[in-house]
This record gives C-alpha cells, structure tokens and sequence, in this order.
C-alpha cells in the first residue's frame, strides 16, 4: 500500500507537469501510485513513506507517474530508460 502521496509528491508531479488546478489530482495520486509500486518491484526496497526514499528515488518516482500522463494514450508499458538509470543503483541483486 503506497503512502499518502497527495502533499509533496503530488505538489512535485503537479509542478513538473505545469498542472496548477486540482481538476487532475485524482489521477495523478493514481499515477504516483503505479509509480510507487513499480520503483519498490524494481529496486526490492521497502519503504512505508515519501521520506524513507532518497532523492533519486523520489525523483524517478515523479518522473514516471509524469511520463504516464504524457503518454496514456500511447504507452507501451515499459519504464524509460532514464527512470531505470535513477533507480537502478538502488536495484538489489540475487545471485
């Protein structure tokens, strides 16, 4: 279950996207929502709140609820590489 995402994160998405109306913001707690499962599946993190990630972390998390909007009508369901390369330090490796 993500965190309450609708103070910070969402005000961040909200100033990424140039989204200055709470018309959306419904949506875009979805979006930060998927984001924020996807960045824990990929890196095996646990985290029970915003501030328990670092930066990189939030930022990738941003970046993909923001590259979800863009692209809802034409996503094709893989993660860009540029949100992969900010998570992928954080990625733990079973060998």
């Amino acid at each position: 279950m993500p965190p309450n995402l609708s103070g910070q994160p969402l005000g961040e998405l909200k100033q990424w996207l140039a989204i200055s109306t709470p018309g959306e913001d419904a949506l875009l707690l979805r979006l930060l929502a998927t984001a924020w499962q996807v960045c824990l599946q990929f890196t095996g993190i646990t985290a029970t709140g915003w501030s328990d990630l670092d930066e990189a972390l939030r930022h990738g998390i941003v970046r993909f609820a923001a590259h979800q909007y863009r692209e809802r009508d034409a996503d094709d369901g893989r993660l860009p590489t540029s949100i992969a390369a900010l998570w992928r330090p954080y990625r733990m490796v079973r060998l």
